[in-house]
């Protein structure tokens, strides 16, 4: 059974916590490391993390005083992980008992794949699983154009110094630029299982009314030579360095992904 880490950055997710905990405690793949980058972390917090240790110790805690970007947080995990499978698993979603597993069966069986993704529901309250299901299966071919691999995927670690990690300079499409760099340098997999239960209420960083995402989509799509979907906002990404990639402190020149 290979070690499993998650990517799972925090901020004032008092609310959804202890669900978190419990999920945690029910996923049937037992090599499970949580890498939990916790950020201005509230006492109570802190101890819902403490308890579950004491019974399970499977949580590295980092507690980071003030709050960073997400790209930075998912960073840190990733530096920090020390299994050979990484996966994000945000706080507030919910994923299925055999959700890792599952995934990480099949990169233990096929050394040729690099990464692999699933179906999941999008739910409106926290703790529903019926809402709207997702089948990717019909949106393969846009693996290279768009967020096909959703919110559950898992990739292997050592793919990292091939593509780099998540653009910190994102606020809230990290993981749509990171996408762009997996599919085009690593050999993915689909299953037809529900990975997980993604909550939208329309609070986050992607959702909310005034999200810059329209924005760095376009950044994206400029970056990658896909299809300009807000032609309007190009001239706002000047401060986005589009045209290169950081790997190692090296700057890669983002055609090379294409």
């Amino acid at each position: 059974m290979t070690k499993v880490s998650t990517i799972t950055a925090c901020y004032k997710s008092g609310r959804y916590l202890k669900g978190f905990l419990e999920n945690v405690q029910t996923q049937t793949h037992k090599d499970l490391e949580i890498v939990l980058d916790h950020n201005d972390p509230p006492n109570e917090e802190i101890l819902l993390v403490e308890e579950h240790n004491e019974k399970f110790n499977n949580i590295f805690h980092i507690k980071v005083e003030g709050v960073d970007p997400l790209g930075i947080s998912w960073n840190r995990c990733i530096e920090n992980a020390s299994g050979d499978y990484l996966c994000i698993w945000s706080v507030d979603d919910l994923r299925t008992p055999d959700s890792i597993e599952v995934m990480a069966n099949i990169l233990d069986e096929n050394p040729d794949i690099d990464y692999v993704f699933g179906n999941y529901n999008i739910v409106s309250n926290y703790g529903d699983t019926q809402g709207q299901y997702v089948d990717v299966k019909p949106y393969l071919h846009q693996l290279k154009t768009g967020m096909i691999l959703g919110p559950f995927f898992m990739f292997r670690k050592s793919l990292v110094k091939k593509i780099g990690v998540f653009d910190e300079q994102f606020l809230c499409c990290n993981d749509y630029d990171f996408a762009m760099r997996l599919t085009r340098h690593g050999e993915g997999k689909f299953i037809p299982n529900i990975l997980g239960y993604y909550l939208n209420e329309g609070l986050g960083q992607s959702t909310k009314s005034d999200t810059v995402q329209p924005i760095e989509r376009t950044v994206i799509e400029l970056r990658y030579n896909l299809k300009v979907l807000e032609p309007h906002l190009v001239s706002k990404t000047r401060d986005y360095d589009v045209e290169n990639i950081i790997i190692d402190d090296k700057k890669t020149l983002a055609k090379n992904f294409t």
